[in-house]
């Protein structure tokens, strides 16, 4: 990147009104951060979140009951909201990560408001720590225009401000791991394993994958901690419950069989009117096939080859390529075959910061048509246009078209995907070599 003093005179002025648009940027993407961000989260409605069930079975696990009792979660839940769940509402039926009991104990410790202005910080905290370790990991300096940018467009990111709104788990596994890859990044291998370990027992699906790129660097004190980490969360929670002489498991295990198949809530198909909030390849495939199974079976196979050529650059790149490109493809595949919901993509934060790197003094292709494919993600889009839809503000004729269920409402999907085969063409640029290098 070119410094300040290197500049020709005649390009100061051009910098500097760059400098005062993206301040001007910044201090609008704070607003709205704050706003659709803390401030809703504070003003929901109703107390319940998704904090609630992490917090419930987090809390049961620690007065020595069943994470998975239905009748306990209800009891529990009138004990600490004074609100009432029937027995029969799938959101009472928990089977969620062993590890991630563990690591929400802290939280849960507290009783229930207290507890949900904790869990505000800390997922501020993540953010801002997101943030912080992905410009260390850039090399951003303090008054650099790229680190401005990075600011405001972390900010601007919607699925940061659904899921601190929501109070997702999500924004604080995010945190781990970008705090995970700057301890990486410096070479500091147990703590980076600790953190990708306590990412993946609360959320594995967004952690494991981020793991698996140091399994393919042979950062084996790295992966090996991490996948300790992570069976150790898992057994302090089993003997826990097994010294407080609890029965869980069978209940446990039908709760798991019960999300796959009677969970309207996060279904891909048309038995859940709320679909397209999820971000995975089934939605869109299931408009086209109409099958559950075929859907199921195209996302796979689609996921699967990305991952796999993925590994191909990996291994014939001899680590020339770009680390926070290598991370954020993979990030990306990863979002793509298993259940996600649209606060899931707060992980295009790590892309981002390589666009960032790319994007200011001379900008590079690749950087630009990946800035371009982010560009739905600074709003809830998806969201809305199903607004639109539910309160009749769209016609029949174009809610019931065909390019209206495959097209347009999955339209972050399909963002999601090209932007995965252009970064993994970014990276089989670099491992190119130097003389390819210079395009992207």
């Amino acid at each position: 990147m070119e410094s300040a003093a290197s500049r020709r005179p005649s390009e100061a002025p051009a910098f500097g009104r760059l400098r005062i648009i993206l301040w001007i940027l910044l201090l609008a993407a704070a607003w709205e951060f704050v706003a659709r961000g803390p401030v809703r989260f504070l003003s929901w409605p109703s107390e319940w979140s998704d904090l609630s069930q992490n917090y419930t079975a987090s809390k049961l696990w620690l007065q020595g009951q069943s994470p998975s009792d239905p009748a306990s979660f209800v009891a529990l839940w009138k004990q600490q909201v004074h609100s009432r769940l029937e027995l029969s509402d799938i959101r009472t039926h928990l089977a969620p990560p062993l590890a991630g009991l563990v690591v929400m104990a802290p939280i849960a410790a507290f009783p229930w408001k207290i507890a949900k202005v904790l869990w505000l910080l800390v997922l501020l905290i993540a953010f801002g720590a997101t943030v912080w370790a992905l410009s260390r990991v850039a090399g951003f300096g303090r008054n650099d225009l790229s680190a401005v940018a990075f600011v405001a467009a972390c900010l601007a990111l919607a699925p940061f401000q659904t899921g601190i709104s929501s109070g997702n788990p999500t924004i604080l596994v995010v945190g781990l791991c970008t705090v995970a890859i700057w301890a990486a990044h410096t070479r500091r291998d147990v703590l980076a394993g600790v953190l990708f370990g306590m990412a993946c027992g609360l959320k594995p699906q967004l952690g494991a994958l981020l793991v698996l790129y140091y399994l393919v660097r042979r950062r084996w004190h790295l992966f090996f901690t991490a996948v300790a980490t992570t069976f150790g969360l898992t057994l302090v929670a089993v003997v826990y419950l097994w010294l407080r002489g609890v029965s869980w498991t069978q209940g446990y295990l039908n709760n798991a069989r019960g999300f796959v198949s009677a969970n309207n809530i996060d279904d891909f198909s048309t038995a859940n009117p709320g679909r397209f909030n999820l971000i995975n390849l089934q939605v869109p495939m299931f408009s086209m096939t109409g099958h559950s199974s075929s859907a199921n079976l195209l996302a796979f196979a689609v996921g699967g080859c990305l991952i796999c050529a993925w590994l191909y650059w990996m291994l014939r790149g001899n680590q020339r390529e770009s680390e926070l490109l290598s991370l954020g493809a993979i990030s990306i595949i990863g979002l793509l075959p298993v259940y996600h919901r649209f606060y899931d993509a707060a992980l295009l934060v790590v892309p981002l910061c390589w666009c960032m790197t790319r994007i200011i003094g001379r900008p590079k292709k690749i950087a630009r048509m990946a800035l371009l494919l982010m560009i739905p993600f600074l709003v809830p889009g998806t969201a809305f246009l199903q607004k639109l839809a539910a309160h009749g503000q769209v016609s029949a004729a174009v809610a019931h078209s065909w390019w209206w269920d495959r097209v347009v409402m999955p339209h972050q999907t399909w963002a999601l995907l090209l932007l995965s085969l252009l970064l993994l063409y970014g990276i089989s640029q670099d491992a190119s070599g130097p003389n390819q290098k210079e395009g992207i």
